[in-house]
């Protein structure tokens, strides 16, 4: 089979044929529409934060790491107990914070899709961990409070 016939992105972000429902972390990436920096925003910020860890607990799944930037979001998330697939639960926080975004402006918070990168080890798991933790003072944005973490690898 060729590479082409295995993965590709001209119609979806996903890899081909991979469930994306398996209890697996992934390292996800979703970016502001037009890459705006609406984050600077505090208070927005803090309630789009505040839907990502209600989320958590509503669908139950593991968000082992978080960064909400200027006009990004990084997340190592695992499916854990949740019944969504990692599709429905991307979805619903930008279906969420969409609407929490309307009370401060219009139109799309975000870009079509997301960036997914599959955690293939230990290894990978603390190296995406640390890019997420680090990834503010990078920006030069000292104090960064949207930053976090929730569950731990067992």
């Amino acid at each position: 089979m060729e590479h082409d016939e295995i993965y590709t992105r001209k119609n979806s972000l996903r890899l081909k044929e991979f469930d994306y429902s398996l209890r697996r972390v992934y390292f996800v990436t979703i970016v502001v529409e037009g890459r705006r920096n609406l984050f600077y925003n505090k208070q927005f910020g803090k309630e789009v934060v505040d839907c990502l860890l209600n989320l958590r607990e509503e669908l139950k799944f593991n968000l082992y790491g978080y960064c909400l930037m200027p006009n990004h979001f990084h997340a190592l998330i695992g499916i854990g107990e949740s019944a969504k697939d990692l599709g429905r639960i991307c979805g619903a926080f930008k279906s969420l914070t969409t609407r929490i975004f309307w009370k401060y402006g219009e139109g799309k918070l975000w870009q079509r899709g997301f960036f997914d990168h599959i955690i293939r080890n230990e290894t990978d798991f603390f190296e995406c961990l640390k890019y997420t933790k680090e990834n503010p003072s990078k920006k030069n944005l000292e104090n960064w409070e949207f930053v976090g973490r929730v569950d731990y690898l067992r």
